[in-house]
């Protein structure tokens, strides 16, 4: 495939991010998603909808699942791809919970850059993978 210049810009951005988090998943949102996001969780469940900010999206969302696992989520990349400003990528992941039960999930994004940065996007995840371990790992609310 022969991507212009910009397009190989941003699939270079989002193919060497997803690599330097290959030990930690959440150093991928860290390094290109811009503070102010706007970032949806598609599908259904508590969690699902639009977050506006990296902040919001980790405190009403990722950090919730971050918390249950007794390891770093690990991201495995299937592939990237990039359209003009938009960048595709599916990517699975796969850690243990704190229960010693194995996490994975599977994730599809679509993130619309600008100056290097992800300022949108659609996720679509297993939520019930998300949700189950949410009900089965309980945290202590202190």
């Amino acid at each position: 495939m022969t991507y212009t210049l910009i397009e190989q810009n941003n699939h270079n951005i989002v193919t060497e991010a997803l690599v330097d988090a290959s030990d930690d998943f959440s150093k991928f949102f860290e390094a290109i998603f811009a503070e102010d996001v706007v970032w949806t969780l598609a599908g259904h469940g508590p969690i699902a909808g639009t977050y506006h900010g990296l902040k919001e999206l980790f405190d009403k969302a990722e950090n919730a699942l971050f918390s249950r696992f007794a390891a770093p989520l690990k991201p495995t990349t299937c592939g990237v791809w990039a359209d003009g400003d938009t960048v595709l990528a599916h990517i699975k992941t796969s850690t243990i919970a704190l229960d010693g039960e194995p996490y994975n999930n599977e994730y599809s994004y679509i993130m619309h850059m600008q100056d290097g940065k992800v300022v949108s996007g659609i996720e679509w995840l297993d939520f019930h993978a998300y949700y189950a371990i949410i009900d089965r790992i309980q945290l202590d609310a202190g």
